[in-house]
C-alpha cells in the first residue's frame, strides 16, 4: 500500500504531540489540511496568515507543545515572517509548515515562487525541506525537538507540491520515535549556596519573576519561596500570576523605588533588556548584585555582570534555594526598614 507526502507529514505531526494547526488553505496545501483532520488534529481556518502564526505561537506558550502555522507558498510566507522573528524572541515554541512551487517549476517562473527555507532561516531555530517523502518524519521530529528544546522558539518546514503529492510504499516510511521530554537543567551546588548567601546578607533584597518562570509552571516552588522567605517581590508583565499580584509581597506598585533601591536582585526566568532598563543605573543601585537564573546561557550577563549566574530550569533551582535558605533559617524581617519603605510607597501608588 501506498502513501503520499500529505499523509506523511500529518502522521508525523501527530507522533510528534502536535495538536492544534491554525492557516489558511490553498495551492499546495489544501490536501494537506485535510490530511491533518483527517488524522485528529484540530485544524483551525484563519482569515490572515499574520493572525495564524501569532495564535500558533500563543498554544505553543500555554502547551508547552508547538502550535503549527500552515501557510501557501510566496506571500503566505511572506506574511509570517514577522510572527515567526516574534517566536523565536520571545521564546515561543513554533512550526511553520509552508507549501512552495514544484520543484522542476523552480527558476522558470513556478507559481509564487520564492527561496523559502533561505528566507526563514534569519528568524528561526531549524529551516529545512526535506529531499524525499521517507525523511519527512525525521525533519518533523527535529523541528519539533528544537522548537522545545533549551530556549524556545520558531521552525520552518518547507513542502513542495511535488513532495506533497509524491507516494511511497508505506513500509518504506520510518516509524520516527517521538522526541522526549526536554532535558532539565540542574544548578551548580556551588551557585545555590551563593545566591542563598547573597540574598541572606542583603539589605534590601528583591525578586523578579519573568516569563521564564510562567512557562516554567513554576508557580508552588516559587509561592513557597516567597513565602518561606518573606521576600518582596515584582513580576514582569509576562510573569504575572506565577504568584498573584493581589499577594501581599508584591511590590508592583512601588516597582521604581524597589528597583533604584534594592542592593541584591534575585532574577527568575526574566531578561534584562529594555522592559528592565538593563539593569543598568540610574534605574538601578550602583552596587546591586545581582543572582541571573536562566535556562539559556548565553543571557547570563548579557547586559551587566552577575554576581551569581546560574544556568538552570527555574523549579530545581527554586527547590534547592528553598532547602538553602531553609537551612540558614533565613526569614527577612517583616519590620525591616526595606519592608517599611515599600509599603509605604505602594499605599501611596494605590
Amino acid at each position: 500500500m501506498e502513501v503520499d507526502g500529505n499523509t506523511v507529514l500529518a502522521r508525523s505531526l501527530k507522533e510528534q504531540g502536535v495538536e492544534y494547526v491554525f492557516g489558511i488553505v490553498g495551492i499546495p496545501v489544501i490536501e494537506l489540511s485535510m490530511a491533518m483532520q483527517a488524522e485528529g488534529l484540530k485544524y483551525i481556518g484563519m482569515r490572515n496568515e499574520q493572525s495564524a502564526c501569532y495564535a500558533a505561537q500563543a498554544i505553543g506558550y500555554l502547551t508547552g507543545k508547538p502550535g503549527v502555522c500552515l501557510v501557501v507558498s510566496g506571500p503566505g510566507l511572506l506574511h509570517v515572517t514577522g510572527g515567526m522573528a516574534n517566536a523565536q524572541v520571545n521564546c515561543w515554541p513554533l512550526l511553520v509548515i509552508g507549501g512552495s512551487t514544484f520543484q522542476d517549476h523552480e527558476g522558470i517562473g513556478g507559481f509564487q515562487e520564492c527561496p523559502q527555507v533561505e528566507l526563514s532561516r534569519p528568524y528561526c531555530k531549524y529551516s529545512a525541506r526535506p529531499a524525499g517523502v521517507t525523511l519527512i518524519p525525521q525533519h518533523v521530529e527535529k523541528a519539533v525537538r528544537l522548537a522545545c528544546y533549551g530556549r524556545p522558539g520558531a521552525a520552518y518546514l518547507d513542502f513542495p507540491g511535488n513532495l506533497l503529492l509524491a507516494r511511497v510504499p508505506e513500509e518504506k516510511v520510518p516509524k520516527q520515535y517521538a522526541h522526549p521530554e526536554p532535558p532539565i537543567a540542574f544548578p551548580s551546588e556551588k551557585c545555590v549556596r551563593q545566591a542563598a548567601h547573597l540574598l541572606a546578607n542583603a539589605k534590601r533584597p528583591l525578586i523578579i519573576i519573568g516569563k521564564g518562570a510562567a512557562y516554567a509552571r513554576a508557580e508552588l516552588h516559587l509561592r513557597q519561596l516567597v513565602h518561606q522567605t518573606n521576600l518582596p517581590f515584582l513580576p514582569t508583565p509576562m510573569g504575572k500570576g506565577v504568584v498573584p499580584d493581589l499577594d501581599p509581597q508584591c511590590v508592583a506598585p512601588a516597582r521604581t523605588l524597589a528597583l533604584q533601591k534594592a542592593d541584591c536582585i534575585l532574577l527568575l526566568g526574566a531578561r534584562l533588556n529594555w522592559m528592565l532598563h538593563f539593569g543598568r543605573a540610574p534605574r538601578y543601585s550602583e552596587g546591586v548584585k545581582i543572582i541571573q537564573v536562566d535556562l539559556n546561557p548565553e543571557e547570563l550577563h548579557n547586559s551587566v555582570l552577575s554576581s551569581v549566574a546560574v544556568q538552570s530550569d527555574i523549579v530545581p533551582f527554586t527547590e534547592q534555594l528553598i532547602d538553602e535558605l531553609a537551612n540558614m533559617h533565613f526569614t527577612f524581617d517583616n519590620k525591616n526598614d526595606w519592608w517599611v519603605d515599600l509599603r509605604a510607597k505602594c499605599d501611596k501608588n494605590r
